[in-house]
């Protein structure tokens, strides 16, 4: 008995098979056929029969083998065949490809995690980064690398520890910042009375922050001293200066020369009148403030920056000079020109005020 849809249902891709007295599907592949009612893969079979006299055959593929059946792709695929099927008549099935959703959206969710993972991790390198450096690992390891290689050396390979003054190697031990500073002093030469830009340095409105043992003008005298060594005074006027008259001719160099010719330079660094007589000759408002959190404030809020000198504490063991740029509710914004990891952190009064011994307010 051949249905009156036969020629329809062929068009379409159906299969007729005349296999009398029971059930087969087909599936697509190598034209192998399975029987069964109800089979789930997983060696547990089910039989399925409702009272209307009718069958449901559904077999859910997880792999590329069942009942000896070959398929041409490894989708999963459902067959589903429904109602009585009488002997002799042609049974129609069709193979429908099942979109695997929970496996792609699996996969979707382990790319997701794996980006928000590297945003992260991208994210918070350069905050981990600045936070080693201000820990001063990366100089600390090179500094001792060098120290120790310098004692061992005995001259071998060029190196030898009486090439570098006992002064210099002192200040890398307390100091790693300076590694550069005091490696490349057989080199100073290079560096010495050469030329200094420091517009690159300057911007109108900010005070630049200026390192005295910069290799541009560390190695210069100041008086017996280097300005690496002993120059925090003339640098940190050099800051000011250049932050209240935007003259990036003026540089520590120059600020050092002016300081010692003066007769500012003594032996123990610079003498206090630097920053009141000496500002006056370049033609800059220097004058000795009271001590108080209030003082400070006020003149930074006039546009004024404080120059401060701090005896043995966070700064120094001996004596030191500092600016004070600013400050906001966190505290105070320094500019130690001996230390840059003291420079990127705020300072609350309390700590400041028990170290200091003097400041002065320098302004135009």
């Amino acid at each position: 008995m051949r249905n009156e849809n036969y020629g329809e249902r062929r068009k379409l891709g159906w299969e007729p098979h005349n296999i009398p007295g029971e059930c087969f599907e087909k599936y697509e592949g190598n034209g192998s056929y399975g029987s069964r009612y109800s089979q789930n893969l997983g060696n547990s079979r089910n039989y399925n029969q409702s009272p209307g006299n009718s069958r449901s055959h559904s077999q859910d593929i997880r792999s590329g083998r069942s009942y000896g059946q070959d398929f041409r792709a490894g989708r999963n695929q459902r067959i589903e065949v429904q109602g009585t099927r009488w002997a002799g008549e042609p049974s129609y099935t069709r193979a429908f490809p099942k979109r695997r959703r929970g496996r792609g959206r699996r996969k979707a969710r382990r790319l997701f995690g794996v980006l928000l993972a590297g945003c992260i991790v991208l994210a918070a390198a350069p905050s981990a980064w600045r936070m080693f450096l201000q820990l001063g690992g990366w100089q600390v390891s090179q500094a001792r690398e060098f120290l120790e290689e310098l004692k061992a050396s005995d001259g071998r390979g060029g190196l030898s520890q009486e090439d570098y003054p006992q002064e210099l190697l002192d200040l890398l031990e307390k100091n790693e910042e300076t590694s550069d500073f005091v490696s490349s002093y057989p080199d100073r030469e290079d560096y010495r009375g050469k030329a200094i830009d420091l517009s690159g340095d300057y911007e109108p409105g900010k005070v630049p922050l200026l390192m005295q043992w910069d290799r541009h003008w560390g190695y210069d005298s100041y008086g017996d001293d280097m300005i690496g060594l002993a120059g925090c005074g003339p640098t940190c006027m050099t800051m000011a200066y250049l932050y209240l008259t935007g003259d990036t001719s003026v540089n520590p160099r120059t600020m050092a020369e002016y300081a010692y010719n003066q007769g500012y330079k003594t032996e123990a660094g610079t003498s206090w009148s630097f920053f009141t007589e000496g500002a006056a000759g370049l033609n800059l408002d220097g004058s000795e403030l009271p001590l108080s959190e209030g003082n400070i404030k006020n003149a930074l809020d006039q546009g004024e920056v404080v120059i401060c000198s701090m005896g043995p504490g966070d700064f120094t063991t001996t004596g030191h000079f500092i600016l004070l740029r600013g400050y906001d509710s966190n505290g105070f914004y320094v500019n130690d020109p001996n230390r840059r990891a003291n420079s990127e952190k705020q300072w609350d009064y309390d700590t400041l005020s028990s170290q200091m011994k003097c400041l002065w307010r320098i302004g135009i």
